[in-house]
């Protein structure tokens, strides 16, 4: 932990009139920037208090009035702070005779001191689980002011957001090399190592002695900020959140000897997060290595780079969708592991998403979300949340399913269109229907969605084992979306109700309409143990209520207040990968211009590309938005910052050939050649790509010639391209909606398909809403209906006010 600041030391006399009090039930109320009130406690009456609402990115606050000063919490929201304690700010104090704090009514002044700046600053330990009061006091011309804020502690191991844990959960640290758990929370003691990267192969090396000289082999590095220090690498393994966490950083043990403690002097202050892919259902702690920190041969996601410019990079288990592919968890994790870096490094100016697939779900959803949690999101072959990407899953499903039993064939061509895809990505040896079944169906079979490492004597079985765990998308979200009274289960958010599969295939006369109605009355559902039914799925309607309050289905959020370049290498031609199709990264537009009337805040690159052939622009974007004044227009701000090379592009790259690295060519896929062996940077850049602006509105240019951009089954049955309709709105069937011929009797079969009517895609989800909470929460181990997290701060009162 960072250790204590130094304190003041005037006289605390005055303290010793103080009562224990705690600061007033935050609540969102309706004012945006303060709230004041008093109340009981068995303690009696409490000191009055001011909360102001700060901001999420920059953690300003409204301007302070004449002897005003704001007690801020720093490291975390002041309702999610974990692990005991907690980074504090007091500012507005230049004038002040002295100051003081109190946690929980004991003095804890000597961990603060006054920086340069003006502000105090100082990290609060020993706080106690749940609601902690810390008082600050400061003397100036206008008299003695105090400041109360509340601060709920949750323990280290989680949850603060999620709801209760995940049971059984399976320890992996044995498997990551950190030995056997301390606890059942799958605890190990923190560790750290440190490794070189050798000129010789591009690898990293664990040095035995960090502390010894360096091998003549190793590597060097120009930071950030121009200077050139050994490529050595610190990396940290602690467990946050029951997830393992890895966090590097470069460090020159060597140079500051065995006596001195490690200070992050080789830090920029910016985080490089590296969420996780794929999506899983838990019940497992899931592991990781040093090499997830340290990049190495075949980085795609740049972390070589960043760590030799001076970043901080993580990755952890519980930020990893493979693991557990759940939003609360991923943003409390990320949460969490941020507050970690901020109260042991110090605190971050900036931190930047990276991961494709399952990491660029994440990035979405903590932009959408959590405001503030990233400064800049990179996500690459990009889906847009969990549960409209579970609609194509099972509408795949159930396609597949259907062309295998109904024992007439269906030609490729329309297969193809029916799935919304064409004969390069529909066929058989390339279908992206059969991708998405064979790789994720099985997470809607309770029996077959678990990882390998849940054994089978753990496992549900409607017979043999009906308590068993159930590894589901449903039950990995049990918390968010409760369980069915009447079975115990986990309640599904699915639903093809009123679906007209197969609609624009009819329309454009490439299926008949037998063929039209056979689809439809035979297409079917899933049961609730992911079983082929004959009745279609429906959504219980508070499910999807509140899926849209939580931002479960993301864009009705934040999202435009964060810069967003978002890479889609085009996979739809390559077998199990085309499950990222070329449509995704549009979706997401759609969604931002239909609920922010901007697209602007995101940028979209197509071609073959990766994370590091866009860092370099990135860099350029996000870090104007550090200092903007608070109530300023944040959408606004974004678009003006974008750099002008930030607009769409079409990037035919090396992957990875914009990366700098000394000694290294890079060639493509990322693979990197040593070229020199030698202590002496070495800087190449090879300009083997194609990089040009592109209008994909237009339909032109090089990447939407060469790249078709496909749709979805549920596209081609009617819904938007925004693709966050996850419950229809029902409408009458009308014979105007249907352009090939149909007879009296087949229109008359149609409406008994659907007796209760087909989906209205010109209205939004029923129960959509038009702006979903920020930093949602459904509590730690006690839950509770889903509430925002405000970032409250305290700001300071005259004494004589509330005073006893």
């Amino acid at each position: 932990m960072m250790a204590h600041f130094r304190s003041d030391g005037w006289l605390l006399v005055l303290l010793v009139s103080l009562v224990h009090c705690a600061a007033p039930t935050e609540s969102s109320g309706d004012d945006p920037s303060n709230l004041s009130g008093s109340g009981e406690t068995s303690a009696g009456p409490k000191v009055q208090t001011h909360l102001v609402r700060a901001d999420y990115h920059t953690r300003k606050t409204p301007p302070l009035g004449a002897g005003e000063f704001d007690l801020i919490t720093l490291s975390a929201l002041p309702n999610a702070v974990t692990g005991g304690d907690v980074l504090i700010g007091l500012r507005g104090l230049a004038g002040a005779d002295g100051y003081a704090l109190t946690r929980n009514g004991v003095d804890v002044t000597a961990s603060l001191q006054r920086l340069a700046t003006g502000e105090v600053r100082g990290l609060v330990t020993g706080l106690e689980l749940g609601d902690n009061e810390l008082i600050a006091t400061a003397r100036g011309p206008s008299g003695t002011r105090r400041a109360v804020l509340t601060v709920t502690n949750h323990p280290i191991t989680g949850p603060v957001v999620s709801g209760p844990h995940q049971s059984p959960f399976l320890c992996q640290t044995l498997a990551a090399g950190l030995g056997e758990p301390i606890d059942a929370n799958c605890s190990v003691a923190t560790r750290y190592e440190w490794f070189y990267r050798t000129a010789l192969t591009q690898e990293y090396k664990k040095l035995a002695d960090p502390y010894a000289p360096y091998p003549a082999d190793a590597m060097r590095t120009v930071t950030q900020d121009g200077k050139v220090v050994p490529f050595v690498v610190r990396v940290e393994s602690a467990t946050i959140n029951r997830g393992i966490t890895r966090i590097a950083v470069l460090d020159d043990p060597r140079a500051r000897g065995r006596e001195a403690p490690f200070d992050a002097r080789g830090w920029n202050h910016r985080v490089y997060y590296a969420f996780g892919a794929s999506c899983g259902t838990g019940y497992h702690q899931g592991t990781n290595g040093p090499g997830d920190v340290l990049g190495g041969i075949g980085d795609l996601l740049g972390l070589g780079q960043r760590l030799a410019k001076g970043d901080v990079v993580v990755h952890s288990t519980l930020s990893s969708y493979g693991v557990h592919c759940n939003p609360l968890i991923s943003i409390e994790t990320t949460s969490m592991v941020k507050e970690h870096i901020h109260e042991t490094y110090g605190l971050i100016d900036d931190m930047v998403g990276a991961g494709a697939s399952g990491g660029a779900l994440q990035q979405y959803n903590a932009i959408n979300n959590a405001p503030g949690l990233l400064s800049a999101a990179l996500p690459a072959a990009t889906f847009s949340d969990i549960l409209s990407t579970a609609m194509t899953v099972a509408d795949c499903g159930l396609l597949m399913h259907y062309y295998n039993g109904r024992g007439w064939y269906w030609d490729p061509l329309k297969r193809a269109l029916v799935e919304g895809h064409n004969l390069l990505s529909g066929t058989q040896l390339n279908s992206i229907c059969q991708s998405w079944t064979s790789t994720f169906l099985p997470t809607l079979d309770p029996k077959n969605g678990c990882d390998g490492s849940v054994p089978q004597a753990l496992r549900y079985d409607p017979v043999t084992n009906p308590g068993g765990v159930r590894c589901t998308l449903q039950d990995a979200n049990v918390n968010i979306f409760g369980r069915d009274p009447k079975t115990g289960f986990a309640r599904r958010p699915l639903d093809n109700t009123g679906v007209q599969y197969g609609l624009d295939a009819f329309n454009h006369y490439v299926i008949s309409a037998a063929e039209f109605l056979d689809l439809n009355r035979y297409i079917g559902g899933y049961d609730i143990d992911g079983k082929p039914s004959p009745q279609r799925m429906k959504m219980d309607p508070e499910v999807e209520a509140r899926s849209y309050r939580i931002g479960g289905v993301v864009g009705r959020g934040a999202m435009a207040e964060t810069p967003v370049m978002d890479l889609a290498p085009y996979l739809d031609l390559i077998p199990l990968a085309n499950i990222h199709e070329a449509v995704r990264p549009f979706t997401v537009r759609a969604r931002l211009r239909a609920n922010t009337g901007q697209d602007a805040t995101q940028s979209i690159w197509r071609g073959i590309l990766t994370q590091p052939d866009a860092y370099p622009v990135m860099e350029k974007w996000f870090p104007t938005l550090r200092d903007l004044p608070y109530g300023a227009d944040r959408v606004k701000a974004v678009r003006e910052a974008k750099p002008r090379e930030a607009g769409d592009r079409c990037v035919i790259s090396t992957l990875g050939g914009r990366l700098e690295l000394p000694n290294t060519l890079f060639g493509p896929l990322g693979v990197q050649l040593p070229l020199l062996p030698g202590l002496s940077p070495i800087y190449l850049v090879i300009p083997l790509k194609v990089d040009v602006p592109e209008d994909f509105d237009s339909g032109l240019g090089p990447c939407s010639t060469l790249l078709p951009v496909t749709r979805t089954p549920r596209m081609v049955a009617g819904m938007p391209m925004s693709d966050d309709v996850i419950r229809c709105q029902l409408k009458p069937l009308d014979r105007r909606d249907y352009k090939a011929f149909m007879t009296d009797a087949q229109f008359a079969e149609l409406r008994s398909i659907f007796p209760d009517g087909v989906c209205d895609w010109s209205k939004p989800a029923a129960g959509a809403v038009d702006r979903s909470m920020l930093w949602p929460s459904i509590g730690g181990a006690n839950p509770h209906e889903p509430a925002p997290l405000d970032y409250w701060v305290a700001r300071s009162l005259p004494m004589a006010t509330g005073a006893r």
